[in-house]
């Protein structure tokens, strides 16, 4: 059925716009559109249907009635839910695992014949919520090295580095800052600077 047809027969059409449109069509295709313009006027006229009394009231009555549907103890067992305690202690478990973490790399790392430095890293961000520090020496994780807050904003961490020089840049709040305090930077390739670290 096309369009013209559809607005025709649900009354859309305005009477001139009815008119024009029958008369474009040939004459079976116009017959059987008068035919169902007909028909639709007649099934537009009958009164809607209403609802005995008490309709609503019985239909609700027997949807109280009827008992709710059983669960097994397994489907109980398996569906998720998260009551407060249940995400407190979530909370609590996630915070003991974070603090038992030792700061290191993400990835072993091979000591050169030159032996193992510990280097302390710190920034000065007091407004910020999480800062760790990305560089070569982890695969520029943003994840893998975080470091701790300290009194009036420092955050620091000490890493255990191989000896030579290493690229890094502290991740703020998710944003990547070149250490300001860092003697020496090099351009990254990506518009910013990476500190460099000469141990």
């Amino acid at each position: 059925m096309d369009r013209a047809l559809q607005r025709l027969l649900d009354g859309e059409l305005p009477p001139e716009a009815a008119e024009a449109y029958l008369a474009s069509l040939d004459g079976p295709r116009r017959a059987e559109a008068e035919r169902l313009l007909r028909l639709a006027r007649s099934a537009r006229a009958l009164a809607a249907p209403t609802p005995p009394p008490g309709f609503t009231q019985a239909v609700m009555a027997r949807v109280q009635a009827r008992p709710a549907p059983r669960r097994s103890l397994w489907t109980w067992l398996r569906t998720p839910r998260l009551t407060p305690l249940a995400a407190a202690g979530g909370a609590a478990a996630l915070l003991a695992i974070a603090l038992a973490l030792p700061l290191r790399p993400a990835g072993p790392v091979a000591p050169p014949a030159g032996g193992v430095v510990l280097a302390r890293l710190s920034l000065q961000a007091p407004q910020a919520r999480r800062v760790a520090v990305a560089g070569d020496f982890n695969g520029w994780s943003p994840e893998a090295a975080p470091l701790s807050r300290g009194p009036g904003g420092a955050w620091s961490g000490e890493l255990a580095l191989p000896r030579g020089r290493h690229q890094y840049m502290f991740v703020v709040d998710g944003q990547w800052v070149t250490d300001p305090t860092a003697p020496v930077t090099l351009d990254d390739g990506f518009g910013h600077r990476n500190a460099v670290l000469d141990l």
